[in-house]
């Protein structure tokens, strides 16, 4: 139950926000109804109501932060910008949000509370500024983009919107920076893998405004901006999917492509191992359900030693599962039953798996930051025994 006293508000209004959090994946952001905006007066009195001025609430029943959103409604406004769940949000990202789904889906979004509050009738502009801008990189994934038989990381540096590599040194650390890319501001949920099959890792990534989906053909080698190819268009409507990460769950060879769709399920888009095109992945299958929850999806490698690569998963509670992958692509039968390997993952974001010691093992890399912030880069070496070792210091002002 959540600590608001009035569970009466929150039971009369849970089939309406359901129904706003399914609105939400459709909707755009510029809504077609009148707009609205609140003071941050006004607002304070909905987190009053609605959790008891508790902006980092979670109480696991699936409504977080101080103005109790519910995780979806959360992705379709563009939450995810900030972080993985509105409870990690700083108090003003979580408000910069609920204007959003103030403007277009009206004050009802938060019933009683929200008429309690006169969120209706309060016009005023919270922030009248520019929130600052997301530090840090972001969109972190990894793969042999050199060619040395060692696994690299690429990422994007949020405040200039420039790709960057960053050479693997074998043993688990990272050699300097290399810019590949610029403009990459206008893209997210990059995947690193060999698409194309021709042995050589590209980059996957969606277009923020498309929605559409392209394959950056890896060169094989450090080539600084020459790196990557011309993309390829490789498909369209990834807008609304999210945690896009690669991972050969059939055993065949070709890395495919998993991804979670607005109500949560979790789809397998197989690789074709041909040319980069709109036929570089197959039709997609379902292997997942109930996915809302989680988050920061990486594909380390081989944690238990078994020939098959794993996926992992973080949910709200902080806790760290692994999903052993079957070796088949099998539906909902694609995924074993998953373990649990970690707690106190909800201060980890950015997870990004590879084996970057080059001993077999699945490994993974992670930062440490407050909300807004940056922090320390660490890497988890895999113990072949389906957790992970010791953390190891690899970077700060991640």
């Amino acid at each position: 139950m959540p600590r608001n006293p009035r569970t009466s508000s929150r039971t009369a209004r849970t089939a309406a926000t359901a129904a706003i959090a399914l609105a939400g994946a459709t909707l755009s952001l510029a809504s077609t109804g009148s707009a609205h905006a609140a003071s941050v007066a006004t607002w304070d009195k909905v987190a009053h109501c609605e959790s008891t001025d508790n902006w980092q609430i979670n109480t696991g029943n699936r409504y977080y932060g101080g103005l109790q959103i519910l995780l979806s409604t959360w992705n379709a406004f563009g939450g995810r910008e900030y972080a993985s769940y509105p409870h990690q949000a700083t108090k003003q990202q979580q408000i910069i949000v609920a204007e959003r789904i103030l403007a277009g889906q009206g004050a009802g979004a938060w019933g009683s509370c929200g008429a309690e509050a006169g969120l209706a009738d309060d016009h005023a502009t919270p922030y009248p500024t520019t929130p600052p801008a997301p530090v840090g990189m972001v969109h972190l994934t990894a793969a042999d983009l050199t060619g040395d038989g060692k696994k690299d990381l690429v990422g994007v540096e949020s405040a200039t919107g420039t790709l960057y590599l960053y050479p693997g040194n074998g043993d688990g650390t990272l050699g300097d920076r290399v810019r590949i890319g610029s403009g990459w501001g206008g893209m997210s949920k990059l995947a690193a893998a060999d698409f194309t099959g021709d042995g050589r890792a590209d980059l996957a990534a969606v277009e923020n405004t498309t929605g559409n989906l392209y394959v950056y053909p890896g060169s094989g080698t450090a080539g600084g901006m020459n790196t990557l190819g011309a993309r390829v268009r490789i498909g369209s409507g990834w807008g609304a999917m999210r945690d896009l990460t690669a991972l050969d769950v059939n055993k065949d060879g070709r890395p495919d492509l998993l991804a979670i769709d607005s109500g949560g399920a979790l789809w397998a888009y197989p690789g074709s191992g041909g040319a980069a095109g709109m036929s570089t992945l197959g039709d997609r299958a379902q292997i997942g359900s109930g996915w809302n929850a989680m988050t920061e999806l990486a594909a380390p490698g081989d944690l238990n030693s078994d020939g098959t690569a794993d996926l992992v998963a973080v949910d709200p509670s902080g806790s760290l599962w692994k999903y052993p992958a079957t070796g088949s692509l099998n539906g909902m039968n694609t995924l074993g039953d998953r373990d649990r390997i970690g707690s106190g993952w909800d201060s980890m974001r950015q997870l990004v798996g590879a084996d970057f010691n080059g001993d077999g093992k699945g490994d993974l890399d992670a930062v440490q930051a407050p909300t807004g912030s940056t922090g320390t880069f660490y890497f988890y070496p895999g113990n072949g025994d389906g957790g992970f070792a010791d953390r190891t210091r690899i970077g700060n002002g991640w």
